[in-house]
C-alpha cells in the first residue's frame, strides 16, 4: 500500500500536549501522532459528515461513560459509537410498537424523585 499521507508541523501548547499524553494513555493509541490523528479524524467527521449522516453529540456522565465503555470492553458492542447507535435504534423501535408507554425516567432523576426532592 502506497504511503498518501502528508506531514505537516505544528506547534502545541504544553498543556494542550499533556492533555493529548492522557488521552493517549487511556486510549492505547500508539503514538501521541495516533492520537492527534485520531482526534483530527473525529473533528472531521464531526464538521464533515458524509451527507446521509447527521452527527450527534451526547455528554454521560462519567459513571454512564464508564459503564458504557465496560460494555464495550465486555464485548457486548464493537465501539461506544455502535453501542449508542443501537441503543437510541431499539428505543426508537420500541416507541413506535408501543407508543401509549411513557418514557424511562433516568436513573438520576428516579433517584431524586425516590429521594423525596422534586422540583413541581
Amino acid at each position: 500500500m502506497t504511503d498518501t499521507s502528508e506531514r505537516v508541523t505544528v506547534r502545541i501548547p504544553q498543556d494542550l500536549v499533556e492533555k493529548l499524553k492522557q488521552i493517549q494513555k487511556a486510549t492505547g493509541t500508539a503514538t501521541i501522532s495516533d492520537t492527534i490523528r485520531e482526534g483530527l479524524e473525529r473533528y472531521v467527521e464531526m464538521h464533515l459528515p458524509p451527507p446521509n449522516v447527521r452527527k450527534v453529540v451526547v455528554e454521560l456522565s462519567r459513571q454512564d461513560n464508564r459503564e458504557l465503555e465496560e460494555f464495550v470492553r465486555d464485548g457486548n458492542s464493537v465501539s461506544v459509537d455502535d453501542a449508542v447507535r443501537s441503543a437510541v435504534r431499539e428505543y426508537i423501535r420500541q416507541k413506535l410498537e408501543h407508543p401509549s408507554v411513557p418514557p424511562r425516567v433516568p436513573r438520576a432523576e428516579a433517584r431524586a424523585t425516590a429521594g423525596g426532592s422534586s422540583s413541581t
